[in-house]
Order: C-alpha cells, then sequence, then structure tokens
C-alpha cells in the first residue's frame, strides 16, 4: 500500500477488518442449497480431472458469492485499483484469494494478461470476477474473462445466486442482493462450455450474446426458484 498515506493506509486496515469479521459473522448463519451439484462438485471441487476454470456472475450476486467460494482453493479475482479495491483486495485475502489488480476502467488489459499468464503456468486455477462490473450497465456481459476462458483452455461456467429472504440494495446500479441473517441462499449453475480458440470477432461477439443472455436466464431462474422479485 505505499501509494497511500499513513492515515489512509490505517484506515484501510481497519475497514478490511471489519468487513472481513463482518461477512464471517452475518453470511456464516446462512444456510446455501446448490441447484446443480454435479456442476459444482466435477468443476469448482474437481473432484475429477483437474482443470482451469473461469466462473462468471453478476456484479448484484458478488458479495455473497465471494463468501461461498472461500473453501476453494487457486482462487484468482480481478479488483480494482482504487481505494475500495484496496480494501476488497485485503478481505479477499483474508477469504484465500488471489487478487489481480485492474478494471475495465483501469488497468483491466495488464490484469487480464496477469491472469492468463497464472493460468498458463503449472498450477490449475479457478478465476472469476463479476462479468457487468466495476459500473455496469447491469446484465449486460463484457468480454474479458471470456478472452481468459479463451487464451487458457478454461472452462467456463455461469453461476447465479438468490435467496428466499434478501436485503436489496435499489439504489446501486446493480440491484446488489444480500440474505438476511439465518436466511438461505440458492446458488445455480448453467452449462459449462469451452471458448473456441479459432473464431472471427462476429463469432465471438455471437457467442458473447448467448452467454449473456445464459446468465440472465439462470438469474431469473434462481429468483424464481426463492419467489424473488424486486418490485
Amino acid at each position: 500500500m505505499a501509494k497511500f498515506g499513513w492515515k489512509k493506509k490505517t484506515k484501510i486496515v481497519v475497514i478490511s477488518w471489519i468487513a472481513t469479521t463482518l461477512i464471517r459473522l452475518w453470511f456464516g448463519t446462512v444456510r446455501v442449497k446448490i441447484l446443480d451439484q454435479a456442476i459444482y462438485d466435477k468443476y469448482f471441487l474437481q473432484t475429477g480431472e483437474k482443470m482451469n476454470m473461469v466462473a462468471g456472475s453478476w456484479h448484484r450476486h458478488a458479495i455473497f458469492l465471494f463468501y461461498f467460494f472461500r473453501n476453494l482453493d487457486n482462487k484468482l479475482i480481478m479488483i480494482s485499483q482504487s481505494t475500495d479495491g484496496e480494501i476488497t483486495a485485503r478481505v479477499a485475502k483474508k477469504f484465500a484469494y488471489r487478487p489481480v489488480r485492474g478494471s475495465s476502467s483501469k488497468g483491466g488489459s495488464k490484469a487480464l494478461e496477469e491472469m492468463i499468464a497464472l493460468m498458463k503456468s503449472d498450477s490449475r486455477f479457478i478465476c472469476g470476477t463479476p462479468m457487468d462490473g466495476p459500473r455496469g450497465p447491469a446484465r449486460q456481459l463484457k468480454k474479458g474473462l471470456l478472452v481468459v476462458a479463451k487464451e487458457t483452455n478454461a472452462v467456463f461456467v455461469p453461476m447465479a445466486c438468490s435467496g428466499t429472504k434478501l436485503i436489496t440494495l435499489s439504489k446501486a446500479w446493480d440491484k446488489t442482493i444480500l440474505p438476511y441473517p439465518f436466511s438461505e441462499m440458492v446458488v445455480g449453475f448453467g452449462v459449462p462450455q469451452k471458448i473456441p480458440v479459432n473464431q472471427s470477432p462476429e463469432e465471438f461477439e455471437r457467442l458473447r450474446h448467448d452467454i449473456e443472455l445464459e446468465m440472465n436466464e439462470l438469474t431469473d431462474k434462481v429468483d424464481r426458484f426463492c419467489n424473488y422479485s424486486m418490485a
């Protein structure tokens, strides 16, 4: 944190500690139901063949999914280079993530290159970041992690979550959802797929569009399962 003065460094350390503690205490009370257990076992727990995997969700799901995957090994996550990003990165490290710093607005290309290089190394990584972040538009798929999946021969798995009793941050651009303590969250996964390497820009854009539709359908599916509506 050399770029920050000591007052800001102290603030970052304190806020990140509070956030980590709050997440553990709050989300630790929440029950989880997985709709697609076979996909979770094969691609996230990697009970069979080990492989690189890219997991993508919308920004509105990110906080709880960040906690949900805390026990998985070899996790990469892209986090912005802002002050808020520094806080998030410190929290991520507490949950055994390896932060890669950058976003679509600053340092994104370098961060994607770092992710690709790490995933091409001897280790096998699961990487992810909200696919419409950091500023939206909500539920519109950006192509960055699809490029990572393509370049590393990784499997891309869409994912979404909803809950039986949710707090919706209605003023946030992404309508972030958070579970009430002692409620239940439902996590669902879409169809895993490889991103073909030799595609024209037009073919890649069609694929991006198709995956965006699938992620929105998956989001609506888990919301219906939980009888959740923002209205």
